[in-house]
């Protein structure tokens, strides 16, 4: 077995597991039978309740939608649209069918309705997912039916030819947040006291490597994403480092609870609110701010602009993802300073 390892546990030995829990039968049932259980289902029930408020009931509020056309138009569109999905949608005027197209492609709305053609023209971005594209088309093919025509859909940023469900930047992301996460923990298993400097450089070995395969993977091999090789391994580098500085912190401070607590912020709320799947405009209230802070979100959506959008979520991510790594190192060598601190004689 290498050096730091554990190695497998061996026969079952019942003598050993209370000698651990100080020599009570009943310390070493509580240890060995109901935390394991009481901790699986707690983790299971918080991902079931995350995504059965997240997904199966999933409609959109105040998603910025452009329009073109006059006041006339706009204002009767309007009261449709709250009469039919109150909330749902919010109107952002637009001069011109090709400030629209902008407007579509910069991820400043997720789609637009040109009214001021021959006949209504709808412009989405296929690379924000299909769920989208059919709740546009559902919410205003009446009003082409009312003008006396047929709603022309548009796909001004269509996706990968690689990628034609829309879910390959989703499950890049997961993998990587996944890696992250165990790399945190193994870290901490195989060298609880190792120097904070070898763990950082260990962290950054881990982090370029991530960010390499996973560009290779999703750019080279799968033609998933249609953006730079480059950019994409920064970004996906970035959210390794994130995630796996985050759980070594998790680690560090809570012990071994900090692997439950990592799991249900990075792999269960974090999953639920990357915005692989549906917009943060689709998250329930309390879901949808955490879309813009925690890391899955922040990189999926900074990896969906490079790829499809010229929108700047690729320098805001780099600012966000770069906190979550930088920020844990210095709590952990905060909190390394004061133990030396509290123990030097």
């Amino acid at each position: 077995m290498p050096a730091g390892l554990q190695p497998p546990p061996g026969p079952a030995d019942q003598a050993a597991e209370e000698q651990r829990s100080d020599g009570s039968p009943v310390k070493a049932g509580l240890r060995g039978i109901v935390l394991p259980a009481v901790v699986a289902v707690a983790i299971g029930t918080l991902l079931v309740v995350v995504y059965l408020a997240a997904f199966p009931t999933a409609e959109p509020h105040d998603l910025p939608v452009g329009v073109v056309g006059d006041d006339a138009q706009v204002g009767a569109l309007e009261r449709t649209l709250e009469q039919e999905q109150p909330g749902a949608l919010r109107l952002v005027g637009l001069g011109s069918a090709a400030a629209a197209e902008r407007a579509v492609t910069s991820g400043e709305v997720y789609g637009a309705l040109v009214l001021d053609g021959p006949s209504p023209q709808l412009l989405v971005a296929g690379a924000h997912g299909q769920s989208v594209t059919q709740d546009l088309t559902d919410a205003f093919s009446p009003v082409a039916e009312q003008a006396g025509g047929t709603l022309a859909v548009s796909d001004v940023a269509p996706l990968a030819p690689g990628d034609v469900r829309g879910r390959a930047i989703d499950h890049t992301a997961f993998g990587v947040v996944l890696g992250g996460f165990l790399f945190g923990i193994t870290s901490y298993q195989v060298a609880p006291k190792l120097r904070l400097r070898l763990r950082m450089l260990s962290a950054a070995a881990f982090a370029v490597a991530a960010g390499l395969v996973g560009a290779w993977l999703s750019v080279v091999v799968s033609d998933a994403l249609p953006a730079g090789f480059w950019t994409v391994a920064g970004l996906v580098a970035l959210l390794a480092l994130a995630c796996g500085a985050a759980t070594a912190l998790a680690l560090r401070v809570l012990g071994a609870v900090g692997t439950f607590v990592a799991t249900a912020v990075l792999l269960t709320i974090g999953a639920a609110t990357s915005t692989g799947s549906l917009p943060a405009e689709y998250l329930p209230g309390w879901l949808e701010p955490l879309a813009s802070v925690l890391p899955p979100g922040v990189a999926v959506q900074a990896l969906r602009g490079v790829a499809y959008l010229s929108g700047d979520e690729a320098v805001r991510a780099v600012v966000v993802l770069a906190v979550w790594s930088a920020v844990p190192f210095v709590l952990i060598a905060a909190l390394d300073a004061v133990s030396r601190r509290r123990s030097a004689p």
